[in-house]
């Protein structure tokens, strides 16, 4: 079975703190403005990591997205990642759109699916509490800031 390496996409693949910023209301995150598909042009690709990302991928190993956009996003995202010269991935897994759960708690459930069936070797996310649910249930998982 082929290894594959996870990786989220917003922090990590992108910097979206231009997006971020302009959805914070009373110190809450507006999702709705975060999740707007309008907005995705405020966001920036992280370099370093997209070539780690293309790699990796270069030398045989799987790489999927994990990410907690929705569903109803797939299209712009699958877009943003082309622009920012990421293509080539073995899947893209995605909140559903009726999906409110934090996503230490949707991440976990969905990688604990995803390990039943692919041989997923290590996660990339930005969210410390992601992190630690995943390596909570076994699942290896790096912090990146």
């Amino acid at each position: 079975m082929k290894r594959v390496i996870s990786f989220d996409i917003d922090g990590v693949l992108v910097d979206a703190s231009e997006r971020l910023r302009m959805c914070i209301k009373d110190n809450k995150v507006d999702w709705d403005c975060f999740l707007d598909c309008n907005k995705l042009p405020l966001d920036k690709p992280k370099p370093r990591i997209i070539e780690y990302l293309n790699f990796i991928r270069d030398r045989g190993f799987g790489v999927i997205i994990v990410t907690g956009r929705r569903e109803s996003m797939r299209d712009c995202t699958i877009r943003q990642l082309r622009a920012f010269g990421i293509s080539n991935i073995d899947g893209i897994f995605m909140r559903p759109d009726d999906n409110t759960e934090p996503d230490p708690i949707y991440k976990a459930w969905m990688m604990r699916n995803l390990v039943r069936r692919l041989n997923v070797m290590v996660h990339f996310d930005d969210n410390p509490d992601t992190v630690h649910a995943l390596l909570s249930i076994g699942i290896d998982a790096v912090l990146i800031s």
